[in-house]
């Protein structure tokens, strides 16, 4: 099992004071760690509310491992916020390209077959054309293989994709690009970041390796 991070060691009831002293992983940006883990002690009620007051997380428990069970929990379900909150700004990466002849609808939403040549498409993709000054195609709204809706693609699959593009709805494929330029997920420095604080497990080494090719493709320091 993975270790607890653990700042502190004491014996006996829970005073206000140990409330104050933990307290300080929330000024130094791990508010996570703003936590006491009570292990068959007693509580006392001011500590309970000066807790509450300085968003400290007391949990409790006469078994030991009940205590691990509810501090993982917490982080799991803290992880899962974070990713729910960072999705909007994070961008897998990926590279695809598409089937000409499965080209569906040309004009917004396009809605094409692509094969994923690389990386991992997720629906919200911001797709661009580097080849043509980065132009912006539009955002990956659907997801779909042998008529079955999915949230992602990895490598070597085949889909169809619709793109939705709000900012410019006139962008036409065989007009402005076509299946000789292939699409590009559009990263940024945030969107890179975003990745490695919240999605780094869900990503393998290949996919990593093509976050630092797109690096150089964008010109992100």
């Amino acid at each position: 099992q993975p270790p607890i991070p653990v700042s502190q060691i004491g014996i006996g009831t829970i005073h206000k004071r140990d409330v104050t002293k933990i307290s300080i992983m929330n000024e130094k940006g791990c508010p996570e760690y703003a936590t006491i883990l009570a292990f068959d002690v007693p509580v006392e009620r001011d500590a309970s509310e000066h807790a509450a007051a300085m968003n400290v997380r007391i949990f409790t428990a006469d078994i030991i491992y009940h205590l691990f069970d509810q501090f993982t929990r917490f982080m799991d379900e803290l992880a899962e916020r974070r990713r729910s909150e960072a999705a909007e700004v994070a961008v897998f990466p990926s590279i695809v390209r598409i089937l000409p002849q499965h080209v569906f609808n040309q004009k917004d939403p396009i809605i094409v077959g692509v094969e994923i040549a690389e990386g991992i498409l997720k629906i919200g993709t911001p797709l661009c054309v580097p080849a043509l000054g980065g132009l912006h195609i539009g955002k990956v709204t659907s997801i779909e293989s042998n008529g079955k809706e999915q949230e992602t693609a990895r490598k070597g699959a085949s889909v169809a994709i619709k793109i939705e593009n709000e900012g410019n709805p006139n962008i036409t494929y065989g007009r402005q690009f076509d299946a000789s330029h292939s699409l590009y997920s559009t990263l940024t420095r945030a969107s890179i970041d975003a990745l490695k604080e919240n999605f780094k497990d869900k990503l393998e080494n290949e996919d990593w390796r093509l976050v630092v090719k797109l690096k150089k493709v964008f010109n992100i320091l």
